[in-house]
């Protein structure tokens, strides 16, 4: 089995304790796969703390470990529930040991980490790349008109300086790439949203239309008066609002009461 490098671990644990961990938990149909991603966080730190590391590492480094052992009697037990706890409050812990050993890093550590991070941006790039050709689909999904040329040149300057080994200029214009595709994200939902909106008042126009015939058909045959003020109670909410999900309920509520005068 491929052994989950560090940073994926961590990735891994804070998406289970601040994404909803109870529920991707209920979700493991064997309750053992807890202590194994517990002793993978376990064997990580424990490669990572030495001599140099602060005393609350190493002290929350012990405490996780015997949450992690009471996590071991508790599957022995077959107590799932006490495992969960057990198992949250263990990586909440080697969660913590890990910021501790991260901000205590020496000025070299940190040197050594922003120069292998700063090195060669090429999968940064690349990255980039695929989600912008996803925005371009999605925008083509939509008939937008937006431009990408300016993008489209950001990448071939980035792609040249990459290559010249200029790679402090090449994270600037990666950070400049970064922006406008949040830019032009923002602007495809804005679009989509006022498409969705167009197309729910054209298909509550139609029920409007509807409804007026309706109420037209309930006067000439001599209902009550209470009926029809349902009707155009039901024609006014209908025609007020431009939210999509209300129209839909508005014309959810026109078929019940079309219904019970049927």
């Amino acid at each position: 089995m491929k052994k989950v490098t560090f940073p994926i671990l961590l990735i891994l644990v804070s998406s289970m304790i601040f994404g909803g961990m109870t529920h991707t938990v209920q979700a493991q149909t064997d309750p053992s796969i807890l202590l194994k991603i517990a002793k993978q966080a376990q064997n990580q730190l424990e490669n990572q703390i030495n001599q140099d590391s602060s005393d609350k590492a190493k002290q929350l480094f012990r405490e996780g470990t015997q949450q992690m052992k009471a996590l071991e009697e508790s599957l022995a037990n077959n107590d799932v529930e006490s495992a969960k706890k057990y198992f949250l409050s263990t990586m909440r812990i080697f969660k913590e040991v890990s910021q501790q050993l991260t901000n205590n890093k020496s000025p070299q550590t940190e040197m050594a980490t922003l120069k292998a991070t700063t090195e060669d941006p090429s999968a940064d790039l690349l990255r980039l790349q695929d989600y912008s050709d996803n925005i371009k689909t999605i925008a083509k999904k939509y008939n937008t008109s937006i431009d990408f040329s300016d993008l489209d040149d950001l990448f071939v300057i980035a792609k040249k300086q990459i290559r010249a080994k200029q790679f402090d200029d090449a994270l600037q214009t990666i950070g400049q790439i970064k922006q406008i595709t949040i830019d032009l994200n923002n602007k495809i939902r804005e679009y989509a949203s006022q498409q969705e909106q167009s197309r729910a008042k054209d298909y509550a126009q139609k029920y409007l239309e509807q409804l007026d015939r309706l109420i037209e058909n309930a006067k000439n045959q001599g209902l009550s008066e209470n009926i029809i003020q349902k009707l155009e109670s039901a024609r006014e909410s209908l025609s007020s609002t431009t939210d999509p999900h209300e129209i839909i309920n508005q014309i959810k509520k026109l078929y019940q009461l079309k219904n019970n005068l049927n």
